[in-house]
């Protein structure tokens, strides 16, 4: 009685099946239908997903030496004899052993056959070394990374079990990284990528199928997953490598703080700030604010509003890789307009109240005055009559106006102050915060 010792899978819809026995011929039975006649204790066989019973056969024949001639007469001549071992048919009477017993086989197609990796992304190291990232869902066995540089394409083999490929592979749940080490790729006999050059990388996942019968992995085949599409990367030196922005905020007013991350192996690089100008989303342009040989930059006098900044690295007169633009929304308090309140006192004195922010180094107030003295206007047309600017002298604020002569009040006079706060950035610009408006009647 053959003893069936493995089935799995090969690819979709198909299995190999093997087991013990010493007959000299097998038949395989796949739901009680002879799929396959074989002389040695293996086969392959189609299967659509589903429950199967799978029977091996064992057959013998009654003797190893019968003679396949046989006599004849032809219109009385005796002694005629045809061979019928030469037409292909053998006389022997076969006998059938005690079949195996039925297995039961619950297939499904595995999901890891159609599967896509994706490369998502490629880095050189310190030693010149490519370090390919892609994605694995399914634990994979074994990676074959591809390799092409121009026509010219190569793979290369990583097994997990290897212990010279297994330390150039880390697994961070369903994405791999795999370090294309030189010396290795040259024991491989795959083409070794080099630095400023164009090269593409795909990558092949594989799997050794589970033996259905122990629910062992079958190291002796594997599954193999659809190709990945080719990822387009030239090797720089490991410097070049972009930044990482870990750190954005404001964290004055007018102020943005901005740290990052980035690996130069201890060659000193500097690192060149960048401001990008957009306008509804389109960079409109962008301009260097500084350099630092630090991880940390903090830019100074900004105004309301979302900034965007990168950060590139530097290192004798070459530029790297720049980082991915990141965007500080910034709220100063001094650029809200003043809240401004008025008092009117005895010979047409208006005294203007308000509270002074921090920064600030100067109000600045426009006088307008209706175009009519007459009330019974109702829409004056303003302009402007007189402006000038207040020191910063304490947090609340107070600045007392006196109504020219040269405007008459026997009517009625409609006046409209306009005030706002004045800083200086570091590089002298003048800075203004929002307006405030006040209308003022006086009778």
């Amino acid at each position: 009685m053959p003893v069936i010792t493995d089935i799995y899978e090969l690819e979709k819809e198909k299995v190999y099946i093997e087991w013990d026995g010493n007959a000299k011929i097998y038949e395989v039975y796949v739901d009680q239908s002879k799929v396959d006649t074989v002389k040695i204790p293996s086969a392959i066989v189609k299967v659509k997903p589903g429950v199967h019973q799978i029977v091996i056969v064992p057959i013998s024949f009654t003797s190893k030496d019968v003679s396949t001639k046989v006599e004849f007469e032809i219109a009385n001549i005796a002694g005629a004899s045809i061979d019928l071992g030469a037409l292909g048919i053998d006389p022997k009477d076969q006998l059938r052993g005690n079949s195996s017993e039925t297995f039961k086989l619950n297939y499904s197609v595995s999901p890891f056959l159609n599967s896509v990796p994706e490369v998502i992304g490629a880095y050189t190291d310190f030693d010149d070394n490519v370090l390919l990232t892609f994605t694995d869902k399914f634990d994979s066995d074994v990676y074959v990374v591809a390799v092409k540089n121009g026509k010219d394409v190569t793979n290369v083999e990583f097994k997990t079990t290897d212990k010279d490929a297994a330390k150039l592979i880390i697994k961070n749940n369903s994405t791999v990284t795999i370090t294309l080490d030189k010396s290795y790729l040259k024991k491989q006999s795959c083409m070794i990528p080099e630095l400023d050059k164009k090269y593409s990388f795909s990558v092949n996942l594989q799997k050794w199928p589970k033996n259905y019968v122990d629910g062992k992995k079958e190291t002796d085949s594997v599954l193999v997953s659809k190709d990945s599409k080719y990822f387009d990367y030239t090797p720089y030196a490991a410097w070049k490598n972009a930044p990482e922005i870990t750190y954005i905020s404001q964290t004055a007013d007018g102020q943005v703080t901005i740290r990052w991350d980035h690996e130069d192996n201890k060659l000193g690089c500097e690192y060149k700030v960048l401001k990008l100008d957009k306008v509804i989303g389109i960079k409109k342009g962008t301009s260097e604010i500084g350099k630092t040989k630090e991880h940390e930059f903090v830019v100074e006098d900004l105004m309301n509003g979302k900034h965007s900044f990168a950060v590139v690295p530097c290192f004798s007169k070459e530029e790297g890789i720049s980082s991915e633009t990141v965007v500080a929304e910034v709220a100063n308090n001094w650029v809200s307009a003043p809240a401004l309140e008025y008092e009117i006192h005895k010979d047409n004195q208006i005294e203007l109240k308000w509270k002074a922010a921090k920064g600030v180094e100067s109000y600045h107030i426009t006088v307008y005055a209706g175009s009519g003295s007459l009330l019974r206007f109702v829409n004056l047309d303003f302009k402007k009559y007189e402006e000038f600017d207040v020191e910063v002298t304490s947090d609340d604020m107070t600045y007392s106006y006196k109504l020219g002569n040269d405007l008459s009040s026997e009517s009625g006079v409609k006046l409209r102050f306009e005030i706002y706060a004045v800083r200086h950035a570091a590089n002298g610009k003048e800075q203004q915060s929002a307006v405030s408006k006040q209308t003022v009647v006086i009778k």
